[in-house]
């Protein structure tokens, strides 16, 4: 393969058994999120099943999004039974909450991102999915149907008021991308960003013209736009020092790979790559990718059907919160994942390591990362090749995709302590960090 192969976007055609593969995978997530989850960014996770707690948000509500644009204002997504969304607003850092939108949820979830103090967007994913729009901060919303996305709504992403993209999974036609110059007034089709053979789950651009796609291949490349999304390169991934791991019983060679690359800041990406084998039915190995998100993988354990579920596979600044149900999947570290960096566009790619599969990443800047996990924090000077060592910090685990900066020294992430959502801050580059516990969401 050459390293890099422009390909066009192409136009919607019919897919044949690929379609009907897709329609069945989509049969089977949208059972599972009927019956566990109201959901992020384009996905399906679980409900948690918790017990109420004084002063706590009841135990039908849980932490979807958070999304701070100073250190004193922010927004957070609570997601609420019985499937219904309501966004948060504070000024003071915390200190009080308002309730400025609710509504039905998304099927798949909700994504959401606010420009400054005043513009924000918030997308419904699924089948019937919707846009709303605020020009005063929340105070008021305008709400607009996406008919131009057919299909199930997969992804979204925005750089600023004006410009954005949504990803949409027809049921015969495939994957659809389409993009917006002027706030949601008008939508251009795109076509579709990936070959035939390959899947596209996520759209995320680093700015108006370069973006990302988390992907399904059957070689380890990325998808990498640098127009727009007008046409999209495909572009090859190296393997880990030791090779591309195996499942176990089985090589890679045959199988497939799940490609998640995101920007960090700047010229700076990560991405994430997991190598799945080709299912053996004589000797009952290797595995397939149901679905994202949360990427789901079935698998075999000694003849025993398994699905290993990750948490989040590259925390995402502008993802929704993924939080698999431990009663539903099997809880396992990473299985056959590799993980690298670029501070160049994708260029140049070196394999790193996290302090942790668990927890979550945020980027001050593309060289400079910070990872927090339950009680403990790491930072890297060098893009994930190296990391300090791990000191012991006073916080809860973050919930995947949730740690973000607005300058080096502030910093926010949400958390779920037992039942009850809550936001963490920083404003001293994260030596000490102060809570603020989220008021439970009235009935509309």
């Amino acid at each position: 393969m050459e390293s890099e192969d422009e390909l066009e976007s192409l136009p919607s055609t019919s897919r044949g058994r690929r379609a009907l593969s897709m329609m069945a995978v989509s049969v089977l997530t949208i059972a599972v999120a009927g019956l566990a989850y109201l959901h992020p960014d384009l996905g399906l996770g679980a409900v948690l099943h918790l017990n109420s707690a004084p002063g706590g948000a009841p135990a039908s509500e849980r932490l979807a999004a958070v999304d701070f644009v100073t250190p004193t204002i922010g927004w957070v997504v609570m997601e609420r039974a019985p499937q219904t969304f309501a966004v948060m607003h504070t000024t003071n850092s915390g200190g009080t909450w308002t309730r400025q939108l609710v509504g039905p949820a998304g099927t798949i979830g909700e994504y959401a991102r606010f420009f400054d103090s005043t513009h924000g967007v918030l997308v419904l994913l699924g089948p019937n999915g919707a846009m709303y729009q605020t020009s005063d901060g929340g105070a008021t919303w305008s709400l607009h149907a996406l008919t131009a996305a057919r299909g199930d709504l997969l992804s979204a992403d925005f750089v600023d008021a004006d410009r954005g993209w949504l990803l949409a999974q027809d049921p015969t036609e495939g994957e659809t991308l389409i993009r917006t110059v002027d706030g949601g007034k008008t939508w251009v089709g795109l076509g579709n960003p990936v070959l035939y053979s390959d899947w596209a789950y996520r759209v995320a651009f680093a700015d108006p013209s370069n973006g990302w796609l988390y992907s399904q291949s059957p070689e380890p490349y990325a998808y990498r736009s640098g127009n727009g999304g007008v046409s999209w390169h495909r572009v090859p991934l190296p393997s880990p020092p030791a090779g591309w791991p195996a499942a176990t019983g089985g090589s890679i060679s045959s199988g497939e790979f799940f490609v998640a690359v995101h920007p960090t800041q700047g010229e700076g990406v990560m991405a994430t790559v997991i190598a799945v084998a080709a299912p053996d039915g004589r000797t009952q190995v290797g595995g397939t990718v149901l679905g994202f998100p949360p990427l789901r993988v079935s698998s075999f354990d000694g003849g025993r059907p398994i699905v290993l579920a990750y948490d989040d596979v590259s925390p995402d600044r502008y993802s929704s919160i993924e939080h698999p149900n431990k009663s539903a999947y099997v809880e396992v570290l990473p299985l056959n994942q590799s993980q690298l960096s670029s501070v160049d566009g994708g260029q140049t790619w070196k394999p790193i390591l996290t302090p942790a599969p668990a927890g979550s990443i945020g980027y001050v800047d593309a060289l400079n990362w910070w990872w927090i996990g339950s009680g403990a924090g790491a930072t890297t000077s060098d893009a994930g090749i190296t990391w300090t060592r791990i000191r012991s910090l006073g916080v809860p685990e973050p919930m995947p995709g949730s740690l973000q900066f607005i300058d080096s020294s502030h910093a926010w992430f949400g958390a779920m302590a037992g039942p009850r959502p809550l936001v963490e801050t920083t404003d001293d580059a994260g030596i000490h960090w102060s809570m603020a516990l989220l008021p439970a969401v009235s009935a509309p």
